[in-house]
C-alpha cells in the first residue's frame, strides 16, 4: 500500500505542520538552514534545473502507465485519469477510466522482445515529451521566485535521461521475465491479481477482467505479460501535487515514493534522479530513501520490510544501491523523528532551538560514489556554498543590510523601524461594551466580539478569521474592565481593530494595571532587499503581490492585493532595495507581515546591480 491517507480529525495534526524527508534532511544538514527555509520561509530561487526533473519524471511516468497490448507507438497521449475536486486521482470511483473502453491492438503487433518493446518505449517518449517539458516550463514559470532561463536546459539532456529510464525499467522487466513472474504470476494470468493500490494504468482500482496480454497458463511468459506484471507503482501523472502522499500512522511525517516494484512479492523502492549524481546532494538522497524504508515499515504495521532501495541517476543510466536500515534502526527513526516533530512543529521554534552547526560537505562522483576524499576538511565549508551565507551569524561572508532608522522622502523624514523591532502582538486594557458572546464551540474555541473602551480611544474587537481564542475569563460581561494579550490589531475604516486568535488570552483586569491603547502602533515604515518574490499578480488565480524583504535585523512579509499593487511592483527584482513606507503590521501563519493599504507606498531605492548579491 503505497498511499496511506491522513487523518488530522482523529490526530489533531496540523497537515500543514507535517515532517517529511526533505525537512529532515534539511535539518541534519544544519538546524539554522532549516530555521530561515521553514519558519520565515527565505527559500531560494528555483533554477530551470527543477524543470528538467519534473519533465523526465512525468514522461517516464506516461510511459509507464502506457501498455503496448492496448497502445501503439503513433497513437496519441489517450490514457487519463478522472479526478476528484481536489485534484486527486478518483480510485473509488468506477466510472471515467479510459482503460475498459481501449480497444486491443493486433497481436501480430505487440513488441516479441527487448529491443522491440525498448523502440515501443522510445516511440511513446516522443509522443509524450513536448507536452511533458512545456507543462514544466509553464509550472517553473508560474514562480516569480525562479533565476535563469528556461532556453538554458537542453531538451535533448531530458530525452536520453528518459531513454535512460526506459532501460533501467526494462532492465526489471527482463528479470521479471527471467524469474518466471514472480509469485503472484498465475493469479494475473487469470484475471485474479490486482493489488489494493494498483499501479496507474488507465483501469479502475477494482479490475479483475482477464487481461488481453495473459496467456495459458502452460505458454512460456512473453515481453508484453512481463511488461504488464513488473509495472512498479508510481504516482499517477494526472494527479494534483501531493496527492499521493503516504502518511505515518500518527500523521506527522509524510513522504511520497517514485517507484516502488513488487512484482517478486517483495517491495522495492526506487527514486528517480534526473541528474548525475555529482555533489552533496547525493548524500542527501541516501538518507532520503532510508526514511523511505521506515516509513513504509510504519504504515504496514511493522510487518513488511522492505527488501531494496536504489538511486536511478538517469544522467548516467546508473543505480546506486542503498544500505537497509536495520528493524532497530528503523524503531530509532520513529523515535528520533518524533521528538524532532514535537521540537520544532508542535510550536514555532525560536531562532535559538535551530544553531547553526552545518554538517562536513561532502563530495560524490558521476553515479553517487563517493570521491577521493568523500569531506571537505574545512567545517565551514557548507557555510561558503549556502545561500543564506549573507544572513547567517555563522557565515564569515561580510553582506551590508539595511539599518536606517530615517529616510528623507517626498520632502518628509520618515522613521525607519527594524524588522525585528515590528510588534505584531498588543497588550490592551479597556472597558467592554456591547457584548454579543461568549460562546463556547465544540471545538473549544470562544466566539464573542465587543467595543473596547478606553478613556476617548474605542475598538471593535472580533474573532480571527480563522479561529478564535480558547482562553476566555468566564468573568467577562459588559462595564467589566479586561485585559486582552496577543491581541492582533489593524485598522478599517480608521477604527482600529483587534483580533482574537488561539494565543489571545482575555482575563478581568487589575484596577491599577496599565496598557493604553493610544500607545498601539498600526503602521510602519520599512526599509530592506527583496530576498525573493513569492507571488505576482498572473489574471487568472493569483491576484496578490507578495516579496520577502530582509534587513540588518531579520526579515519581514509584504503583500498587497487588488488595487493597492504598486505600479512599480512589476520591475522589481531579487535582490533590490526598497522603501516601504506607511505600511499596514499584520501577521500571517505566525510571522511578521506588513500589508500595502490606502496611503502606502513603495519607493526602490538600490538596485540589486549596484549591491553585493546574497
Amino acid at each position: 500500500m503505497p498511499v496511506r491517507r491522513a487523518d488530522p480529525d482523529s490526530t489533531g495534526v496540523d497537515p500543514y505542520r507535517r515532517l517529511s524527508a526533505s525537512q529532515v534532511i534539511t535539518w541534519k544538514t544544519c538546524p539554522r538552514l532549516w530555521y530561515y527555509s521553514y519558519i520565515p520561509k527565505l527559500k531560494s530561487p528555483l533554477p530551470p534545473q527543477i524543470l528538467r526533473g519534473n519533465a523526465v519524471e512525468e514522461c517516464v511516468s506516461r510511459i509507464l502507465r502506457e501498455s503496448p497490448v492496448y497502445i501503439s507507438s503513433s497513437d496519441i497521449d489517450r490514457i487519463t485519469s478522472p479526478l476528484n475536486s481536489d485534484g486527486s486521482v478518483a480510485y473509488d470511483s468506477d466510472e471515467g477510466w479510459i482503460g475498459p473502453k481501449l480497444e486491443v491492438i493486433p497481436k501480430e503487433n505487440w513488441p516479441l522482445n527487448r529491443e522491440q518493446l525498448f523502440n515501443w518505449a522510445v516511440s511513446r517518449m516522443e509522443i509524450h515529451f513536448d507536452n511533458c517539458w512545456n507543462s514544466a516550463i509553464i509550472d517553473w514559470k508560474s514562480s516569480p521566485n525562479r533565476i535563469g532561463k528556461s532556453e538554458d536546459i537542453d531538451p535533448d539532456e531530458g530525452r536520453q535521461m528518459i531513454i535512460a529510464g526506459i532501460n533501467l525499467h526494462l532492465d526489471q522487466v527482463e528479470l521479471c521475465l527471467e524469474s518466471g513472474g514472480g509469485p503472484n504470476f498465475e493469479s494475473w494470468r487469470r484475471g485474479e491479481y490486482r493489488p489494493e493500490w494498483p499501479a496507474p494504468d488507465g483501469f479502475p482500482k477494482k479490475w479483475n477482467s482477464l487481461h488481453p496480454a495473459a496467456e495459458n497458463h502452460l505458454s512460456p511468459m512473453t515481453w508484453v505479460e512481463a511488461w504488464e506484471v513488473s509495472r512498479p507503482w508510481f504516482v499517477d501523472p494526472d494527479g494534483s501535487s501531493f496527492t499521493e502522499t503516504t502518511c505515518h500512522p500518527n500523521d506527522w511525517f509524510q513522504g511520497e515514493y517514485d517507484l516502488v516494484y513488487r512484482w517478486t512479492g517483495g517491495i522495492r523502492i526506487v527514486d528517480l534522479k534526473a541528474s548525475v549524481g555529482k555533489g552533496d546532494r547525493s548524500g542527501g538522497y541516501i538518507e532520503q530513501l532510508r526514511l523511505y524504508s521506515w516509513i513504509w515499515w510504519e504504515t504496514h504495521a511493522r510487518n513488511d520490510e522492505v527488501e531494496g532501495l536504489e538511486i536511478w541517476y538517469l544522467g548516467p543510466g546508473t543505480i546506486k544501491k542503498v544500505p537497509m536500515p536495520s528493524e532497530l534502526e528503523m524503531s530509532k527513526y520513529n523515535d528520533e523523528l518524533e521528538e524532532l516533530y514535537l521540537k520544532i512543529h508542535s510550536k514555532v521554534p525560536d531562532i535559538s532551538d535551530c544553531p547553526p552547526n552545518p554538517s562536513p560537505l561532502r563530495y560524490f562522483d558521476v553515479g553517487g560514489i563517493p570521491s577521493d576524499p568523500p569531506v571537505d576538511p574545512n567545517p565551514k565549508a557548507r557555510c561558503e556554498k549556502c545561500d543564506l551565507r549573507g544572513i547567517c551569524e555563522n557565515s564569515d561572508y561580510e553582506l551590508v543590510l539595511p539599518s536606517e532608522n530615517r529616510l528623507e522622502k517626498f520632502s518628509h523624514a520618515w522613521p525607519i523601524t527594524l524588522m525585528d523591532d515590528i510588534k505584531t502582538r498588543h497588550t490592551v486594557i479597556g472597558e467592554v461594551r456591547e457584548l454579543d458572546g461568549p460562546n463556547l464551540n465544540p471545538d473549544g474555541t470562544v466566539d464573542l466580539s465587543f467595543k473596547l473602551i478606553d478613556g476617548y480611544e474605542r475598538a471593535k474587537v472580533k474573532v480571527h478569521r480563522f479561529g478564535g481564542p480558547k482562553n476566555v475569563s468566564r468573568s467577562i460581561e459588559n462595564q467589566s474592565t479586561i485585559r486582552i494579550e496577543n491581541a492582533l490589531t489593524s485598522i478599517w475604516r480608521s477604527e482600529l481593530v483587534i483580533d482574537l486568535d488561539s494565543k489571545s488570552i482575555i482575563s478581568i483586569a487589575d484596577s491599577e494595571e496599565r496598557a493604553p491603547m493610544i500607545d498601539i502602533e498600526t503602521r510602519v515604515n520599512v526599509i530592506g532587499r527583496i530576498w525573493s518574490i513569492n507571488a505576482f499578480p498572473d489574471g487568472k488565480g493569483v491576484a496578490r503581490w507578495s516579496i520577502t524583504l530582509v534587513d540588518s535585523s531579520g526579515s519581514v512579509g509584504i503583500v498587497a492585493f487588488k488595487q493597492f499593487i504598486p505600479v512599480i511592483a512589476a520591475g522589481l527584482s531579487r535582490g533590490d532595495e526598497i522603501a516601504i513606507l506607511n505600511g499596514e503590521i499584520g501577521e500571517f501563519a505566525g510571522q511578521k507581515q506588513v500589508r500595502l493599504g490606502p496611503g502606502a507606498r513603495v519607493v526602490l531605492l538600490k538596485s540589486s546591480e549596484d549591491l553585493d548579491p546574497f
